[in-house]
């Protein structure tokens, strides 16, 4: 189990230093779209890299990169993120941005945004509640 835990900590430290390195540069969006399509197949579509990809997809410039996609397929992949990982709460204020600034779906935008709060406050409430089981025995 440690060789496992050790590999599972070595992935994770490839994956952030892919971010900081490539993943990250949404300046060279373009340019780093094929390595970043590339890392996502190595590491079988790491969920983590799934917020960082819809930034790159954003950022696009050139037609090539963007003319096989819809913005509607990085609303679904939003959908996905969320369902995924439901309290990450960058994904829902990257998902409520986009939604109410691209889209112009001011309805989609708040109902995504009210649903991070609801998740926010519930991790907020458990933080709070162990803080003070923590203090008592202090």
């Amino acid at each position: 189990m440690t060789n496992f835990i050790h590999n599972f900590i070595d992935h994770n430290e490839k994956v952030l230093n892919f971010l900081e390195q490539v993943g990250r540069d949404y300046e060279n969006a373009d340019k780093n779209l094929t390595i970043f399509k590339d890392f996502l197949f190595q590491t079988k579509y790491n969920p983590v890299l799934g917020l960082d990809l819809t930034s790159c997809l954003q950022l696009l410039n050139k037609e090539e990169n963007f003319s096989d996609f819809e913005l509607v397929d990085i609303c679904r992949l939003f959908d996905s993120l969320m369902k995924l990982q439901e309290f990450n709460i960058d994904t829902y204020l990257e998902a409520g941005n986009f939604e109410w600034s691209v889209m112009d779906n001011r309805e989609k935008a708040l109902e995504i945004i009210k649903s991070g709060l609801t998740k926010a406050t519930e991790k907020t409430e458990e933080l709070k509640r162990l803080l003070k089981t923590i203090e008592k025995e202090s």
